[in-house]
C-alpha cells in the first residue's frame, strides 16, 4: 500500500495541491491507496489468469471449458500441460505422432491399432470417464481425425492386465452366462 500512497503523495505535492505536512493529505491518500491496492491486486490476478502458462485457477477453468475437458482433479501443472498440448495442433499434425499428441492432450491412457490397408484406426482408452465426458471427448477427437480414416474410440477399463489378474479362463466366463458389458464392467472384487 505504501508504494501507491507514496506515489500519489509525491505527485500531489509537486502539483501544489497540498502542503508537505498536511494531515488531511495523508488520511485522504491512505484511504484511496487502500482501494487502489485492492484493484491492483485484482488486475495482477486477472493478468496472471489470462495466460495458460501462469494461470492458477479461474483462467485454467475458463480455457478448459472452451477447449476441454475440465480437469479440476489434476494438478495445475498437468492442466497447463494438457491445454498447451491441445492448442499446439497444426496443419502438419495429421500423422500418427500428431494424432498421439492430440490424444495425449485429453489426458487419455490408450492404445492405437492401425489398419492402413482398410483406412481404419481403433483407439482404446482405459481412462475412466463418465458417459457424458466420453461423448464429449469422442466428438472433439472426431474433429481432428482426417476424413478419409475410419475411426473408432472406445472407453474400456478392462485391460489385458486386468483379465490376467482375474485368473479366469474364457470357459469360466462362458459358464457365468454374462454379457460382454457385464464382463467389461466386472471389478476385481467380483
Amino acid at each position: 500500500m505504501m508504494a501507491v500512497f507514496d506515489k500519489m503523495k509525491e505527485r500531489l505535492l509537486k502539483a501544489g495541491v497540498y502542503d508537505d505536512d498536511a494531515a488531511a493529505l495523508c488520511w485522504e491518500l491512505k484511504a484511496y491507496a487502500a482501494e487502489i491496492e485492492r484493484l491492483y491486486a485484482q488486475l495482477r490476478e486477472m493478468f496472471q489468469e489470462r495466460f495458460i502458462t501462469t494461470a492458477q485457477d479461474t483462467g485454467l477453468s475458463a480455457y478448459e471449458r472452451i477447449f476441454g475437458p475440465v480437469r479440476e482433479d489434476e494438478t495445475v501443472e498437468e492442466r497447463r500441460r494438457l491445454l498447451l498440448l491441445r492448442l499446439n495442433l497444426g496443419n502438419g499434425d495429421f500423422t500418427l505422432d500428431g494424432f498421439r499428441r492430440a490424444l495425449d492432450s485429453f489426458g487419455l491412457s490408450y492404445t492405437i491399432s492401425e489398419f492402413p490397408a482398410i483406412g481404419r484406426m481403433n483407439v482404446i482408452s482405459t481412462t475412466n470417464y463418465s458417459p457424458a465426458e466420453q461423448a464429449w471427448i469422442k466428438h472433439e477427437v472426431s474433429k481432428i481425425v482426417p476424413a478419409h480414416i475410419e475411426f473408432q474410440l472406445s472407453f474400456n477399463t478392462m485391460t489385458w492386465e486386468h483379465w490376467d489378474a482375474l485368473d479366469r479362463t474364457f470357459g469360466t466366463f462362458d459358464s457365468d452366462d454374462m454379457t460382454w458389458d457385464q464382463i467389461d464392467n466386472q471389478t476385481d472384487s467380483e
